[in-house]
């Protein structure tokens, strides 16, 4: 804060310094004048440098009262579609969305893509009906958290998980069975309204520099 106020007051000190040699019209400037004008501006170009290289985030150069725009990124994803028999690695496609700001979640493959490096917060559930069901979710490829189904005969069975993890920009992000076959992934097949229990959300919490 202390090197946003210096330069807010050099960039301020510049302007004055601009206006006096150059906004007179009908007044002749002395040399000796404009020689200290010139001297003047040449030290401020100096200390603003200095500044600028000796803080590597140029994002501090911010006016007081400016304030970062933070992207909004959030997703709720649900899936409507039952599957079964599923082998590993299978990546789970949750087809419906009931919040996709910015769109980063892609339903047609399952896959969120990563707008902004940040600290994210990612929540799934895999409902079944009587099976073990194993799942991973992944980040750049590299599994971050595993949940799983319990199996209780002639039951509805689920298993959530909720991660908070850095990710970079760019990066995939998606949930993926991961161990042994059959697993099913239950959807909306009973046609109850607003009946899903199979869902994949998440949010960016805040960007990184």
């Amino acid at each position: 804060m202390k090197f946003v106020n210096t330069c807010t007051i050099l960039y301020f000190w510049f302007y004055v310094c601009c206006v006096s040699a150059f906004s007179t019209t009908d007044k002749k400037i002395p040399k000796d004048d404009l020689t200290d004008i010139k001297n003047r501006l040449g030290s401020l170009e100096q200390m603003l440098g200095q500044l600028i290289t000796n803080n590597s985030s140029l994002d501090v150069l911010r006016l007081p009262g400016s304030a970062r725009r933070e992207e909004h990124v959030a997703f709720s994803a649900y899936k409507n579609q039952t599957q079964s028999g599923l082998n590993k690695r299978h990546i789970i496609k949750f087809e419906g969305t009931v919040l996709n700001l910015g769109h980063h979640y892609h339903p047609e493959d399952g896959i969120f893509i990563v707008p902004v490096t940040g600290v994210y917060l990612f929540h799934w559930t895999i409902n079944n009906n009587g099976y073990y069901t194993y799942t991973n979710i992944l980040v750049g490829g590299k599994v971050i958290s595993t949940t799983t189904t319990s199996v209780v005969s002639g039951n509805w069975n689920s298993g959530s998980a909720l991660v908070i993890v850095t990710v970079q920009k760019d990066e995939h992000v998606w949930i993926q069975t991961c161990c042994g076959s059959g697993n099913e992934v239950y959807g909306n097949t009973l046609g109850q309204e607003n009946y899903f229990q199979s869902t994949f959300s998440g949010t960016l919490l805040f960007s990184v520099v």
